[in-house]
């Protein structure tokens, strides 16, 4: 699905949007859900936790409340978000998974990951949870602007292991998260700013794309693609499943049109 264009607080600043999602090769259904507003800046990723209950609830509980939140104060005049305000609507998300498994014990146990950014003037800010990621791709060079809330992040931050392929051949899995929405009553949200560059590509992905692809050959799908969101987007899918698509694969590209 294209999801189009937006104008931020700059009227030169435009980002082009385009999201996709994959059930993959292993699950039987899809547990992501994202969304795009291209007219007020914001995309929004979740990423149902596996093996828990009603992933796909939690996850879409999140993108509906922090669509719910956020989207009256943008829809306002124009109105900018604040880090502060985009943490709350995080934390609201939190508090809907709790509040959806007080009235339904069926759902206990449920959770999720969540990612966004916001685009708005000339800065992105980004906030997340759980290991669902945001990527910048500049002049060439791809980099991760979130930090996985996982054991195996962890121990690498910790210096134990020089890298994840290093980790994961010792045995440490790459899935346990250590920090997600619906595990507890409170959560910490990690929250960033960014100032954007013309031609800046942001991906915010499901680990279902980031486990099954390496920074390198994701830095080369938008090398390659740079003015064709739409073909890069199918294509990292594409690639996800070929090496395995173990996990739901999902992705949002936006693009900075700034002229």
């Amino acid at each position: 699905m294209d999801a189009g264009t937006t104008s931020g607080g700059v009227a030169s600043v435009q980002f082009e949007i385009v999201t996709r999602t994959d059930v993959g090769r292993k699950r039987e259904h899809n547990e992501d859900r994202l969304a795009a507003y291209p007219e007020v800046g914001l995309a929004v990723l979740a990423d149902g936790m596996g093996g828990y209950n009603a992933g796909e609830i939690a996850s879409q509980l999140v993108i509906d409340t922090v669509a719910a939140q956020l989207l009256p104060i943008l829809n306002e005049d124009a109105r900018s978000v604040g880090s502060g305000e985009i943490a709350s609507a995080v934390k609201v998300s939190n508090l809907a998974i709790f509040d959806a498994v007080e009235q339904d014990a069926d759902l206990h146990g449920m959770g999720t990951t969540v990612v966004l950014a916001m685009f708005q003037g000339r800065q992105a800010l980004f906030a997340h949870v759980g290991d669902s990621r945001l990527y910048r791709y500049r002049d060439g060079a791809l980099e991760q602007l979130t930090s996985d809330h996982s054991m195996l992040q962890e121990l690498l931050d910790q210096g134990m292991f020089a890298t994840e392929e290093e980790a994961i051949d010792a045995g440490v899995p790459g899935s346990v998260l250590t920090r997600g929405l619906g595990v507890d009553p409170e959560v910490e949200v990690d929250i960033g700013t960014e100032e954007l560059q013309d031609g800046d590509i942001f991906l915010l992905c499901s680990d279902g794309l980031s486990g099954m692809i390496p920074d390198e050959a994701i830095s080369s799908v938008l090398d390659s693609l740079t003015e064709d969101l739409s073909s890069a987007a199918d294509l990292l899918i594409k690639l996800a499943l070929e090496n395995g698509g173990k996990d739901n694969v999902s992705l949002i590209l936006a693009r900075n049109q700034a002229g």
